[in-house]
């Protein structure tokens, strides 16, 4: 695992603690200056003691090693360390899922522009942070070629090839949304990378999705509704982001936002409502419409669906999930709400870096600290922090949530010598 501070969205960065380790009986740590370069002036006494505060720049920066027992300033972060212990996050990665569909572009290029552009200064903002990933879809149904995909594997520090392929991208021919053919292969992606950490799709579109063939809204709905599930099944969470269509056809308009509330629900794992034509029967209404339609039976036959069932699972009532609308005519808007929805996949899990492991009977003399607060110690792991190993850290519950605030940035660990040992 890679050792990274992490750094917010708006440019501030985790202070990730580590931490100097001594024997004796006294001595003053040395104070670390905040900034990227700053050092901490050496403390006084006969063994080292604590080093300054991290530096709160892009990286974490370490003050001098005091010298003295337990000397050091108060506070968080007069702990110890031994063989080099740093927490860090696991590193969450995040598939960039756009509808590169005809009316993407209808206004002089945009939203895709906008879009674009926007979508680029968060990845840059956060290319230490998040490995991401990029997967932009349509389709040409009179070209016999649908899903025609673009994609950039997710990888670390990957703003420089994301931004390549997607500034390549130009208007299709008509194009088509198969997103649920998208959603398939991200899920393909995902799955097939060995890297640790949380993994999401961010999926960014338009309008109704469809089989490139602008046949019965329902299918094509149920299909991406259906894959949506797959995916948090498979621990991959999907956040959506409806734009404005451009269509002024009053049915879709007025079923728009109940599509995209139930691909947000579907993607955050959630209870999906139908959304079935006026006067339609609940779900089984979508097999009705749907058992004709060749994109549709296949899938169902490939999945084993049961008779008489749609591919997707609902429920009588939507789950709730946010879905997000941002203006797309307001670049500024768009990339700040689409980095208030990323700050969200902040990592509440810590691995320790080095070669020890911490005395889990003695955490009682550990502390944790967000924003300069105490965080409660939860052995029981519901809410607070708790070690489910010898070398993670896990905040859960609402220390989580608070964690994940993008106002909140900074974490100190204050871990004494004597409960950490070589592994």
């Amino acid at each position: 695992m890679k050792t990274r501070a992490w750094s917010s969205i708006l440019g501030s960065t985790v202070c990730v603690a580590i931490l100097g380790c001594s024997a004796g009986t006294s001595g003053t740590g040395g104070n670390g200056v905040k900034n990227n370069t700053g050092s901490g002036a050496t403390g006084s006494g006969a063994q080292p003691s604590l080093g300054g505060d991290v530096g709160t720049g892009a990286m974490p920066n370490i003050g001098a090693v005091g010298t003295g027992a337990d000397g050091g300033g108060g506070g968080p972060g007069n702990g110890c360390q031994t063989g080099g212990a740093v927490f860090v996050p696991k590193v969450p990665t995040v598939m960039l899922m756009v509808d590169r569909s005809g009316t993407m572009f209808k206004d002089g290029g945009n939203p895709w522009g906008i879009l674009r552009d926007g979508v680029l200064e968060v990845v840059q903002q956060m290319n230490d942070d998040v490995r991401f990933g990029l997967l932009a879809v349509t389709g040409e149904q009179q070209a016999g070629m649908c899903p025609l995909l673009d994609e950039v594997a997710p990888a670390d520090h990957n703003y420089d090839a994301v931004a390549a392929k997607y500034q390549s991208l130009v208007a299709p021919a008509k194009g088509e949304s198969p997103g649920m053919r998208g959603l398939d292969r991200a899920a393909e992606i995902l799955a097939a990378d060995p890297t640790e950490g949380d993994k999401y799709v961010l999926f960014v579109t338009d309008g109704e999705q469809d089989y490139c063939d602008d046949g019965d809204f329902a299918c094509p709905t149920d299909s991406t509704v259906f894959h949506l599930q797959t995916l948090a099944a498979k621990g991959f969470k999907t956040f959506i982001f409806g734009l404005p269509m451009t269509s002024t056809d009053a049915q879709q308009q007025a079923r728009y936002p109940l599509i995209l509330q139930a691909f947000a629900d579907a993607g955050m794992g959630m209870p999906v409502a139908p959304v079935v034509p006026p006067g339609g029967q609940g779900p089984v209404q979508i097999f009705y419409n749907c058992q004709g339609v060749p994109n549709w039976a296949a899938e169902a036959a490939a999945a084993k669906t049961p008779a008489m069932q749609p591919l997707a699972t609902y429920a009588a009532a939507s789950g709730g999930a946010k879905v997000f609308t941002p203006d797309a005519t307001n670049k500024d808007a768009l990339r700040d709400e689409i980095a208030r929805v990323l700050s969200g996949v902040k990592s509440c899990t810590f691995d320790i870096g080095g070669d020890i492991k911490v005395i889990q009977t003695l955490l009682d003399q550990a502390h944790v600290y967000v924003q300069g607060t105490e965080v409660p110690l939860d052995p029981a792991g519901t809410n607070g922090w708790h070690m489910p190993t010898p070398s993670q850290i896990e905040l859960v519950g609402d220390a989580c949530n608070n964690w994940r605030m993008p106002e909140n940035t900074k974490i100190d660990w204050d871990f004494p010598c004597k409960i950490l040992v070589p592994k």
